[in-house]
């Protein structure tokens, strides 16, 4: 670089094609419950579900936030920051949850910014669990209770 250098360069507009919003999953077309983010900020719109003991639950999960991706994992009472302590141990690939991790009873995959999940499943005994999104250090945040009646 001793001398001077002559640069050509040519600019035109682009203009990307719009996201294109995925359809939301099947289950979500009429769910049992729904939750969603605050926006990019790190909690739950809901904190609290009551649901009857042995009931099938359909709960969807829009992640409407702009920036993070986020999970809903229903653990066992007491069990949220263990669960997510073992997420992070699964890591990336496993959606910060750990496989077969005895104190987890449903969660949703892994969900990027913008995309909509579903989890089925049976209510379990009369109690008050715990929900949390187990992404790294969002469980300090993200949780709330989730009450089974008789």
């Amino acid at each position: 670089m001793d001398s001077d250098k002559r640069v050509t360069a040519g600019f035109s507009e682009f203009f990307p094609p719009p996201c294109e919003t995925p359809p939301p999953p099947p289950d979500c077309q009429e769910p049992t419950l729904d939750i969603s983010v605050n926006g990019d900020a790190l909690e739950f719109d809901k904190g609290r579900f009551e649901v009857a003991a042995g009931s099938e639950v359909v709960l969807c999960f829009n992640n409407v936030s702009n920036i993070s991706q986020h999970n809903w994992v229903l653990c066992k009472a007491g069990k949220k920051d263990l669960c997510a302590e073992r997420g992070l141990e699964a890591g990336p690939d496993n959606g910060w949850v750990q496989p077969d991790d005895p104190d987890v009873i449903a969660h949703t995959r892994l969900l990027k910014p913008g995309q909509m999940g579903a989890v089925r499943f049976t209510a379990p005994l009369s109690g008050t669990y715990q929900f949390v999104c187990t992404f790294p250090g969002h469980n300090f945040t993200m949780f709330g209770n989730f009450v089974v009646t008789q």
